[in-house]
């Protein structure tokens, strides 16, 4: 289920160090219980507080580009993969959130503040600058027989701030939500975790219906954007 963590602390860490302690501690999705939860939702605050690693690592990334230094990195509309840890893998990726109506994806097909959606993927995410978007959560039965059109027992959970010195938790395939947008520009940090493999879903929020099925592919992100812009 979704849960948060709210931490006190105003220590930082480096992103070096950030990979370096999740590394030593996730094993894989096993990692994922309780005690260790509140471990790296600690870590991704105390990197959090770190005001100064992604504007490092972006104008590091910017000169080399410039310089036509292959780096591997990898940029979406909207977030930024940060790191890739292949085995067991993790990633961290930054993701930014415009307020409604300043910043429109292309056609605007794909539009995040309406599309009430799950994911199959366990993940913690942060408050890193901004006010913060507000999310709506829900809570569903997961199934493999479940398709557009089903039932899915959706249920409200209310509706939640991301406040800086807290850590959201999500569950995958269990937890949806709906992102609300910011008052102003505003990033978030996310620590994500491998796929299960289950179909993930996009809902009516109205009904509790299954609107699309978005099946499982070894690369996620491109799967799901490609399958939601198609059905617009």
């Amino acid at each position: 289920m979704t849960y948060s963590f709210s931490f006190s602390s105003k220590g930082a860490i480096s992103l070096a160090t950030f990979i370096e302690r999740v590394k030593l501690k996730y094993h894989g999705l096993e990692s994922l219980h309780e005690h260790q939860l509140h471990y790296f939702a600690l870590q991704l605050q105390l990197l959090a507080n770190n005001k100064y690693f992604l504007t490092e690592l972006v104008s590091e990334r910017v000169l080399k580009d410039a310089l036509q230094v292959d780096i591997g990195s990898k940029y979406g509309n909207d977030s930024l993969v940060v790191y890739v840890n292949k085995s067991p893998f993790f990633q961290v990726r930054a993701c930014f959130w415009h307020p409604e109506g300043e910043y429109q994806h292309q056609n605007d097909k794909l539009n995040v503040y309406r599309c009430l959606h799950d994911h199959n993927f366990a993940f913690l995410t942060t408050n890193y600058y901004g006010p913060g978007y507000t999310s709506r959560f829900y809570h569903y039965d997961y199934a493999d027989k479940l398709e557009a059109g089903c039932d899915a027992n959706l249920a409200f959970n209310g509706a939640h701030p991301l406040r800086r010195g807290e850590v959201i938790y999500y569950e995958p395939s269990k937890d949806a939500h709906l992102q609300v947008a910011p008052k102003a520009f505003s990033i978030s940090l996310n620590l994500m975790f491998e796929t299960n493999g289950n179909k993930q879903f996009v809902f009516n929020a109205a009904n509790g219906r299954i609107v699309q099925t978005v099946t499982s592919s070894n690369d996620v992100a491109k799967q799901f954007i490609k399958e939601l812009t198609s059905a617009v």
